[in-house]
């Protein structure tokens, strides 16, 4: 046997780890084509994958055609669940339509609230290109519709946004996927209106949204504190009332992944009713030696996990999330090993097959991408481990959680370190300190408060247990400031390549998925891909999707912005991935303040006309149409306000980033590089008022 694929053979036991992952490269590929490929093909792809199986089953091909099957089947999952999923997209504003439509989801705002409708109508335009859901944001009125209601009121709505630049966050397609294809906000209050009942299955949504609704409006009653809207958060998911610094404080002190409904709180709940009722049955010595109460308990546990997660609304975190504490909880219903890798294939598995887009959700990313680090870095010794844990002393175990406390939080920050860099461009370097305090508080005080309050709200006794849990939350989001306020607290980096966090998740994979020593290569594609942004070269300017914004990079990474807002998402966007907090004003220069003293270090302005000059190459920025014919002979290219175009060889117009989306413009000694948005306009998801065919 050739020594290469030695180590590989001798790990065949570790080789169903790697099915999720070629089920993902297959939904990879459906959402890397440039057209949307027909569904007769893609069952045609598993189909002939389970008859290669079928005929060589005894072979030794056989592992490569199970690849091979999980690939294709990713593929058609995918497929599928856009099918399942098409909707029309709204392509241009609507200013003052009538819009009628039944509340689906509420959200509290600290300046209104905002109304998920479901069964959309819109005043002037057909059923057949009506999105079927969309939100509106309510500013106008105090009281609020109950779930289930059919309103009408008149709206502005707006399409979803593209990518800010070429490899930012597709909004759009998020959107969706989330199942909503249109956005905007209110001009007038809403009215009752009549409508069609509700089906079954919206029927079960609007239950657990007035459940969720009941409890918000029961916590709103205990106070309208900071507090409490983490405690909403907490308890129903809905984190839209917590103010911008307490979001902030928790961002940089990196504990805001204790807001999301994620593993953890599934978890908590999870665990805090299955050692609760075991406990409670284990003080009746009859039940305790008659009956399997650690299975009894486990088996309320899964109900309790289930309640919590539809209640939240049943966010694709907190479904996955459920997933896997259902398969441990089942695990110990039928005495299997609770926690394992195969588990958490397993479960990565069922997850892309029933939502294939969460491949792409980076709570996706970083909760799989921590669980696996977790358990590849403890299930060798975890025996011997938990055997050391059980014989010390009260001393010794709480020197040993310690240390274990600070391990899990040091290995989870690694292996999610590179997915925050991507998504987020920054670190933050404090959090292993912030999580030894908030996640204890959140485990022994918080979560079981929480609990606690949920149960004891049908008889109006939640005022104690919101107490004690408010006392909590408090001490977490004190230290958050704190931790915070400490210098270096964080620090942001310019984004990462696509390439490179493909890079890191490959390098990921393989220290985890694999055992024996050769799992450390997979450090070298790690390690590469997280310091890949210290080499990856920024644009040098950025042009929005309305063609008219526009942002030149300066040194230090500076932005001389021209745009109605600084403020602007997009304005923002490009701060952020540029390497710079998002909100920090000192990094931006006005383009009007520019204009006014003549220019800023490469840029030259005379009266409405800017000009970057960096090496040989020079772009204009003319702001009036009247200005582009002067600049033909002076500039390399122009960035023009209007389509009116006299050297269209160098001119790019407001038409060209409709059209192709936000853009951005590298220069170097070779000349100009312009690099679009990959529109993909053949795809549900850009293509605007169409459906999957």
């Amino acid at each position: 046997m050739p020594s290469i694929i030695k180590p590989f053979v001798d790990e065949r036991e570790r080789w169903f780890l790697w099915l999720p992952v070629f089920m993902g490269c297959g939904i990879g590929l459906y959402f890397s084509w440039g057209f949307e490929p027909a569904l007769w093909l893609c069952i045609m792809a598993v189909a002939l994958s389970a008859l290669l199986i079928a005929v060589f089953r005894q072979h030794s091909m056989l592992p490569a055609l199970l690849a091979l099957l999980a690939f294709t089947s990713g593929h058609l999952a995918a497929k599928i669940e856009t099918l399942m999923i098409a909707q029309p997209m709204l392509s241009a504003p609507i200013e003052r339509a009538e819009v009628t439509g039944r509340v689906m989801v509420i959200n509290h705002l600290p300046d209104g609230f905002r109304l998920w409708l479901e069964d959309v109508q819109i005043e002037g335009v057909l059923q057949n290109d009506t999105p079927h859901k969309i939100r509106v944001k309510v500013k106008t009125q105090s009281d609020i519709p109950q779930p289930g209601d059919w309103v009408v009121l008149r709206a502005s709505l707006y399409p979803l946004s593209r990518p800010a630049e070429p490899g930012g966050f597709d909004f759009r397609r998020f959107a969706f996927f989330q199942g909503f294809g249109a956005t905007g906000y209110t001009l007038s209050p809403w009215r009752k209106a009549m409508g069609q009942p509700p089906n079954m299955m919206q029927q079960i949504a609007l239950f657990f949204e007035r459940v969720r609704v009941s409890i918000n409006e029961k916590l709103i009653a205990e106070g309208k504190d900071r507090n409490m809207a983490v405690a909403s958060a907490l308890i129903s998911g809905d984190q839209s009332t917590i103010d911008k610094g307490t979001m902030q404080s928790m961002r940089i002190s990196g504990i805001s992944h204790i807001l999301s409904v994620s593993g953890l709180h599934i978890t908590l709940v999870a665990g805090i009713v299955f050692f609760t009722l075991r406990a409670l049955m284990a003080l009746w010595p009859w039940l305790a030696l008659q009956l399997p109460i650690k299975k009894i308990a486990a088996f309320f546990a899964l109900l309790a996990a289930m309640f919590y997660t539809f209640m939240c609304a049943a966010p694709i975190p907190a479904v996955r999330s459920l997933l896997m504490s259902s398969l441990i909880l089942i695990a110990v219903m039928v005495d299997r090993r609770a926690l394992s890798m195969r588990l958490v294939a397993f479960a990565a598995l069922v997850s892309l097959l029933l939502s294939p887009t969460s491949l792409f959700d980076p709570s996706f990313q970083l909760s799989f991408g921590a669980v696996m680090a977790l358990i590849a870095a403890f299930e060798k010794n975890e025996i011997t481990w938990l055997r050391h844990f059980r014989n010390e002393g009260l001393m010794g175990k709480l020197r040993l959680w310690l240390l274990a406390s600070i391990a899990t939080s040091v290995i989870a920050t690694i292996a999610t370190l590179p997915f925050i860099l991507y998504y987020f461009q920054q670190v933050n370097w404090y959090g292993v300190i912030t999580n030894l305090i908030a996640v204890p508080l959140s485990t022994f005080i918080i979560m079981p408060m929480a609990v606690i309050t949920v149960l004891a709200m049908p008889f109006g006794l939640q005022h104690w247990p919101i107490v004690i849990m408010n006392t909590g939350i408090k001490w977490m989001i004190d230290s958050a400031e704190f931790v915070s306020n400490w210098w270096g607290a964080a620090t942001y980096h310019p984004a990462m390549p696509f390439a490179a966090l493909l890079l890191v998740t490959f390098g990921g994979l393989w220290v985890c998925l694999w055992r024996t020593r050769w799992r450390f290569l997979g450090f070298i594609p790690f390690v590469l891909g997280t310091l890949s942004f210290l080499i990856t070269p920024r644009p040098d300017v950025f042009v929005a999707d309305d063609g008219v914004s526009v942002a030149v990079r300066l040194e230090n990474n500076r932005l001389a912005v021209r745009s109605k807002s600084l403020e602007d998402f997009t304005v923002q966007t490009w701060l952020q991935r540029n390497g710079k907090r998002a909100g920090d004003f000192t990094q931006m220069v006005s383009w009007f303040d520019m204009m006014e003293k003549g220019g800023e270090e490469t840029i030259k302005c005379t009266g409405t006309t800017c000009i970057l000059t960096k090496g040989d190459q020079r772009i204009a920025f003319p702001m009036s149409r009247d200005d582009v014919p002067a600049l033909c002979g002076k500039a390399d290219l122009i960035i023009a306000p209007t389509s009116f175009a006299p050297c269209p060889d160098k001119t790019m117009v407001p038409q060209m980033a409709a059209q192709r989306g936000a853009y951005t413009l590298f220069i170097s000694d070779n000349g100009i590089r312009i690099k679009h948005i990959d529109m993909n306009e053949g795809r549900p998801w850009s293509s605007i008022l169409v459906t999957a065919q």
